[in-house]
């Protein structure tokens, strides 16, 4: 049996250049994603994301302390999310929302929702 495994092109393991900054925790990196945020060790992993309009962006407090989402214009905070707590948001207009930690200011992010 002629091996062929050469002349096969493995694509399960391509990732784009902000896939691969983001999982190596590069949280400046921007990405267009399925709405998932993670917050670890003081930071929104991604920074930025990108979803289309309808989208639920879900941030996960992945950190030992408790953070909080607050928007810059007021249209959509959550309450003091624990270890572990979980708060989304659909975004329903198109623009782009910048957020950060009700508790840690210096945690920023936005989200840009496109059509």
């Amino acid at each position: 049996m002629a091996d062929t495994s050469a002349a096969m092109t493995d694509t399960s393991t391509a990732m784009t250049d902000t896939t691969m900054a983001a999982a190596a925790g590069d949280t400046s990196a921007s990405a267009t994603a399925d709405g998932a945020v993670a917050i670890k060790d003081f930071s929104f992993t991604p920074k930025d994301i990108t979803v289309k309009v309808g989208t639920a962006v879900t941030w996960t407090n992945g950190d030992d302390f408790a953070h909080s989402i607050e928007s810059g214009d007021g249209s959509f905070d959550s309450e003091k999310l624990d270890s572990g707590a979980t708060f989304s948001h659909t975004f329903d207009t198109a623009g782009t929302f910048k957020y950060r930690c009700g508790i840690h200011n210096s945690m920023t992010g936005s989200v840009v929702v496109e059509p």
